[in-house]
């Protein structure tokens, strides 16, 4: 589910759709339901609500993202 394989097409991955969220949290914060329509607008494909918090959480665990108030944020750390 994270990668492509025989059954899950590129564009199902958890990968593909991860990038797309951080594409559209660069221009803007936003919470997870906003992200959601903002996330169906530009995808090739919608996708359900469940995908989009599993890549979210994914975002999470692997600290790209992170939530302050219910705004999801792209998490950048200066060295």
């Amino acid at each position: 589910m994270i990668l492509s394989s025989k059954t899950i097409q590129p564009v199902d991955s958890l990968i593909s759709i991860s990038a797309t969220i951080l594409e559209i949290l660069k221009t803007k914060n936003m919470p997870v339901d906003e992200l959601f329509e903002e996330f169906n607008k530009k995808y090739y494909k919608k996708i359900n609500i469940e995908k989009l918090i599993l890549a979210i959480n994914f975002l999470f665990i692997t600290n790209n993202i992170k939530d302050n108030n219910e705004i999801i944020t792209i998490n950048i750390q200066q060295s």
